[in-house]
């Protein structure tokens, strides 16, 4: 009874798949038939994962009926490539995987292979022959066809075309320093468009990294900082291109170029046509350390509108505010401080010891010679922002320059009464004094 039951089931499929396969027989009655049951042995093999007798159909079918439908060469490279995988025969093993690029070269041909047939092809170039010399020149080929279409290429499409390319140069093929830039820079930009795309940034980030170190071992010594300013770089004097940009500036910072003129300068390119806080800190960083202060501070600015971490907007608040300190301008550097001691508490320590130091620097500016009082009232402002953040080397110091008691009662002033300073500092505070010698 279920010999019968699974014979029915068997029919019904079969018939089931001539129905919707929409076959294209061959019009000699009896290749046709011959066809037909050639194509029943194929499915209900394939079906059942019997590999070598679904090829063995497909591969008569291929060449007799070679329009037949395309689902003939889908199972075609299936079939073959899990033959292969199955087989420890090396030679034997080859053979196969022949057969199973035949079977996507034919679809190609017959039918037409989808974006991501394309990809699977190009990548199997990979899985399986990555190692052989002869096949270099094929693997190429087939990763040059799956970037015609960069929104289609696949993740296993990306690390592994720079492997190939790589490999393909120490085995021997002649392939020149610029199209490897270009690969280089085909994978970089998929690698950016993922990322725009939501893509994992985590993931996407090592294949940065390993496509980086791809390319300094193909392209061993050649890869240094004079060939990236010489060969690569001036282009950006001509062009204000992002993608070159954004190459020019990965390929210096990987080699340890950031001294390069070109490093600030492909910076700025891609800041101005996809700003990132990134980006933005270290073009202020360096225009901070060159004294380009006004540069600091734009790039400083945009760096924190553009942040999102209060952590990080602290950090560069206080960038901003050394850089304020550094122009000489005091209360916008204390506005800033401030600013991110409020924003942040891990960052409060150093934000008040900034404010501590310039009112400690202050006093050639601040003290009007009429009161020693008053004047000294600039320590013990600085000194209140020490104690409150618990600097007590910044506590020592100001306290070295506190009036003495005797100084304090001869001005018929007492300890801890109010006392205002000035000048830019415009703080209250109380009389501190120190033990008279």
């Amino acid at each position: 009874m279920k010999k019968i039951f699974f014979l029915l089931l068997s029919i019904l499929t079969l018939n089931s798949a001539f129905a919707q396969a929409d076959l294209k027989l061959p019009e000699d009655p009896q290749l046709q038939a011959e066809a037909k049951r050639r194509f029943a042995i194929s499915v209900d093999a394939m079906s059942a994962d019997r590999y070598r007798e679904a090829a063995n159909a497909l591969h008569w079918l291929m060449k007799n009926a070679p329009e037949l439908y395309d689902g003939l060469y889908i199972n075609g490279y299936k079939a073959y490539e899990a033959l292969a995988e199955a087989e420890s025969d090396e030679a034997k093993k080859n053979v196969l995987l022949d057969s199973m690029f035949l079977s996507f070269d034919l679809k190609a041909k017959y039918f037409e292979l989808t974006d991501l047939e394309v990809n699977n092809k190009a990548y199997r170039y990979y899985k399986y022959w990555k190692s052989n010399k002869e096949k270099m020149g094929e693997a190429i080929t087939a990763y040059e066809k799956a970037y015609e279409k960069p929104s289609e290429v696949i993740n296993n499409n990306l690390v592994s075309y720079m492997d190939i390319i790589r490999r393909a140069k120490a085995y021997g093929e002649d392939i020149p320093s610029d199209q490897v830039f270009d690969v280089y820079t085909q994978v970089m930009e998929n690698i950016d468009m993922k990322e725009a795309q939501g893509e994992n940034a985590e993931r996407l980030a090592k294949y940065r990294d390993a496509v980086n170190s791809l390319l300094t071992m193909t392209m061993g010594d050649e890869l240094n900082c004079d060939f990236i300013n010489n060969n690569l770089a001036p282009q950006l004097d001509e062009s204000n291109d992002i993608k070159l940009a954004k190459n020019v500036f990965r390929l210096l910072l990987n080699q340890q170029c950031s001294d390069s003129p070109y490093f600030i300068k492909a910076a700025e390119i891609i800041q101005s046509e996809e700003p990132t806080e990134g980006i933005a800190k270290v073009i202020g960083q360096r225009a901070a350390v060159a004294g380009e202060y006004e540069k600091a501070i734009q790039y400083y600015t945009q760096a924190i509108e553009l942040s999102t971490d209060s952590e990080k907007k602290a950090d560069l608040l206080l960038s901003l505010t050394s850089v304020y300190i550094r122009m000489g301008n005091k209360p916008e550097a204390r506005k800033i401080a401030l600013q991110a001691a409020d924003l942040d508490k891990s960052a409060e320590k150093q934000a008040l010891t900034l404010v501590a130091n310039m009112y400690m620097n202050s006093w050639d500016e601040c003290s009007r010679k009429i009161s020693q009082i008053d004047d000294r009232a600039i320590y013990m402002a600085a000194y209140d922002l020490y104690q409150k953040v618990g600097n007590q080397e910044g506590m020592a110091e100001a306290k070295k320059q506190f009036p003495t008691i005797s100084d304090v009662f001869t001005a018929n002033k007492k300890e801890g009464d109010p006392i205002r300073v000035g000048c830019w500092i415009n703080v209250s505070t109380t009389i501190k004094t120190r033990p008279s010698n």
